[in-house]
């Protein structure tokens, strides 16, 4: 599940510190890159803990509103299924028409994927 948000990177000596307005909070690096890697760990791990507490995520800001004299904002994209404490897969039966499931396998299509993936966006996460 990729998920993306707008970050604030304000630049402070040679290192920038990040603030995500949506979670109220950040992180810092020590240049560009270190930035960037840790406003994406600081993203998924975030992201997961509203998961397992049940949160809702919240609305992801519009970027165009976003305005920084100290540096620049941008999106960052996180996937944060591996930090989800409950992520092992489990077992559930549905039921689909016939001619739906004749269709998905001339297909190949992947049973499992394709209702993981309806099922994220039914929920919008």
């Amino acid at each position: 599940m990729l998920k993306s948000y707008p970050a604030i990177f304000h630049k402070e000596g040679i290192g920038y510190w990040v603030e995500f307005p949506e979670f109220g909070g950040g992180t810092q690096g020590d240049s560009l890159e270190d930035a960037m890697c840790n406003a994406r760990e600081f993203l998924e791990s975030t992201i997961a803990l509203y998961i397992d507490e049940g949160l809702e995520l919240p609305k992801m800001s519009n970027i165009e509103d976003l305005h920084v004299s100290d540096g620049f904002v941008t999106m960052v994209q996180a996937d944060p299924t591996p930090l989800i404490k409950d992520n092992k897969a489990i077992r559930k039966n549905v039921t689909v028409p016939e001619w739906l499931t004749k269709l998905a396998d001339r297909k190949g299509l992947n049973y499992s994927e394709v209702l993981t993936k309806a099922l994220e966006a039914k929920l919008q996460i």
